[in-house]
Formats: C-alpha cells, sequence, structure tokens
C-alpha cells in the first residue's frame, strides 16, 4: 500500500543518514600532551608490585612451622633431582621429635663395661706389639758408665782397636779390642773383671766371650798393678783382616762390647761377680 511504501522510504533515509561520514568533533580546545615515563617511576612501581607479592606469600610461611617448611623444601628438592612431581598428598609430612627416654641402671652398667673392654683389648695389643718389635731407638750396645756398684765405682771407660801387645794374644790376628778404665772415688776395695764379647758369635742371644778375662784387684780406689785408679787391657783375640775392621767402622748397627764385674775379692767364684759396667768398643784405630 501507499503507506507502507512511505514507510520504507523513511526508514531508507535514516539508514543512509547514519552511513554518512560525520566530522569529529574535538575532545577538548587545548591539543593532548603525551609524558614520557621517567625511570625512576616505573622502578617505585615495579618495587612496589613485588612488596605487594611478598606481603601476599607472608602470611602462607607465618602459618607453617618451621620444621614442616624445611621438610617440604627438602623433599621438594630431591623429587627435583628424581624428576618427580609433588601433589599436596605426597609432600613430606613434619617431623616430629621426640624426647630421649634415660638410660636404666643396666643399659649404664653394660655402656661402662663395654668401654673397659675395648681399652683392655687396645692396651693388649700394644703390650703385646711392644714385646714382638723393637721400638726403641737406643742401641742394645750403649754404654752405661759412669756406674756405682758394691765395691767401685766405674767413672769412665775409654775404647778403641790396636795392634796386638803381648804375647799370648791368637795367632793371625791384626787388630783386638782395647780398653781403659777409669776408677771413681766411691770405690773401696775389691775386684773386677773384664770380658770383650763380639756380636758376631751370639749363640741363643748369649754373646760369646772373645779372648781371654782380666782380673783386677783394686785397693781403696787403686789398682794394685798401676798403683792408679786406671788400668789399661788389650785383648788377645780379635779381627785377623783389616778389611773385617773397615766393615765394622762402616756400619752402627751392631758392636763388639766390654763387660765389667765385680766381686769382694779373687776368691770369690766366677758365678758370682756381679755386672757392674758394660761399654762399646768404639771404631777408632790407635
Amino acid at each position: 500500500t501507499d503507506e507502507e511504501e512511505e514507510e520504507l522510504k523513511m526508514i531508507e533515509k535514516k539508514l543512509l543518514e547514519k552511513t554518512q561520514p560525520q566530522d569529529i568533533k574535538p575532545i577538548s580546545e587545548h591539543e593532548p600532551v603525551i609524558e614520557t615515563p621517567c625511570e625512576k617511576d616505573i622502578i617505585n612501581s615495579l618495587d612496589l608490585y613485588k612488596s605487594s607479592i611478598n606481603q601476599e606469600e607472608l602470611p602462607d610461611i607465618a602459618d607453617k612451622n618451621v620444621d614442616e617448611i624445611l621438610a617440604t623444601a627438602t623433599a621438594e628438592a630431591i623429587a627435583e633431582q628424581d624428576g618427580v612431581i609433588l601433589t599436596p598428598k605426597n609432600r613430606a609430612t613434619p617431623i616430629v621429635r621426640q624426647s630421649k627416654q634415660p638410660k636404666t641402671p643396666i643399659e649404664k652398667v653394660a655402656t661402662i663395661a663395654c668401654y673397659l673392654l675395648i681399652a683392655g683389648l687396645f692396651g693388649y695389643l700394644i703390650n703385646y706389639v711392644s714385646n714382638q718389635h723393637d721400638f726403641s731407638t737406643a742401641k742394645k750396645y750403649e754404654t752405661n758408665v759412669p756406674a756405682q756398684g758394691e765395691y767401685a765405682h766405674i767413672e769412665e771407660i775409654e775404647t778403641w782397636w790396636t795392634e796386638p801387645a803381648g804375647n799370648n794374644f791368637k795367632f793371625g790376628v791384626a787388630l783386638v779390642p782395647s780398653a781403659t778404665i777409669t776408677l771413681g772415688s766411691g770405690s773401696t776395695s775389691g775386684v773386677i773383671r773384664s770380658v770383650f764379647y763380639s756380636y758376631e758369635e751370639g749363640l741363643k742371644d748369649q754373646l760369646r766371650p772373645k779372648g781371654d778375662p782380666f782380673t783386677h784387684e783394686f785397693e781403696e780406689g787403686k789398682f794394685l798393678e798401676s798403683g792408679t785408679n786406671q788400668i789399661t787391657i788389650y785383648g788377645t783375640d780379635g779381627y785377623e783382616k783389616l778389611a773385617h775392621f773397615l766393615h765394622y767402622r762402616s756400619q752402627d748397627e751392631e758392636r763388639w762390647t766390654l763387660d765389667v764385674k765385680e766381686a769382694p775379692s779373687t776368691r770369690t767364684d766366677l758365678n758370682s761377680f756381679e755386672s757392674l759396667a758394660r761399654a762399646p768398643i768404639d771404631p777408632i784405630r790407635k
């Protein structure tokens, strides 16, 4: 109808009016000014943002126990290494520390007994090892002079090697041990017996004498033979070759020795002489 056609025309007209471009109206009379943000303002904004995040996390940490936090962190670190993803169900539970129960008297006695047993075994092992092995740095031939006996006081013993003296030495010997024995002021009257020993002829840890023994009487601290407090003796057995002496001088592990014993008189049985002094024969040739 005519009315409908008019309505359609009115609608088309309105649609055309809306689709036509319209002029942009200025929002403000002034031109917009865009300000460049300051670097300091940006840093402050970031700090405020981080502090707000930390404040949100703090209440969650404050509500937890320290042990629980440590246990959870440890479990997460181990799981991270093993490649396991933890869920709230399999997270580590907090460690509950139990107080130690006091030991009973029987437990205390047993503990002390164990300590004593260990100490005893340790002491036994030390004693056994020390008896089986000699760890001392002292040489077994070291002298004990000066030596004080019941009758004689040996103040000094000087030793060396020399050519045989006299007519009673062993045939073929080139060098023999010698010694000068000096009595001290503490000597009274009696007799001493001196014997040279060689380390080369030990038998069952018992050294054999080398050459003849020497017996000398003394009165009031002076030898009857010399009239003084000194007496010099020369061995009757020794080294047949100079090379043997050179070997003796080149080492210090073994030494010939002089052993001195004392007794009240020459009538005393040899087995009743008492050991008094000993000295090594120095590797010196005179």
